[in-house]
């Protein structure tokens, strides 16, 4: 079955065991294309937080620092992952901690 959504109503895309899924509020969809494809075509509202996840920000519920240093993503829907070292520049620029 193939379902068309909207960049709206994602909240991110994710990796996971090689294959690509986008989240949105009620449910999890495989997607055939590979994450950097997707990059380019989610459009400005879309930010690579990590190796294998890009986040809608503006679905993005909060923020956690960690003592560690590490920022911690909430997304409305209640699915959590980390900024990665590499990216945490540009997502601190994007969303206007710098």
């Amino acid at each position: 079955i193939s379902v068309r959504l909207s960049p709206s109503e994602i909240q991110c895309v994710t990796i996971q065991d090689g294959k690509s899924f986008a989240m949105t509020q009620d449910e999890t969809y495989q997607l055939k294309e590979r994450l950097y494809m997707l990059e380019d075509v989610l459009g400005d509202s879309f930010l690579k937080i990590n190796q294998s996840c890009i986040a809608n920000i503006h679905k993005i519920k909060k923020f956690d620092a960690t003592f560690s240093g590490a920022l911690l993503v909430i997304f409305q829907i209640g699915y959590r992952d980390y900024v990665s070292r590499r990216r945490l520049k540009a997502v601190k620029e994007r969303i206007g901690f710098l």
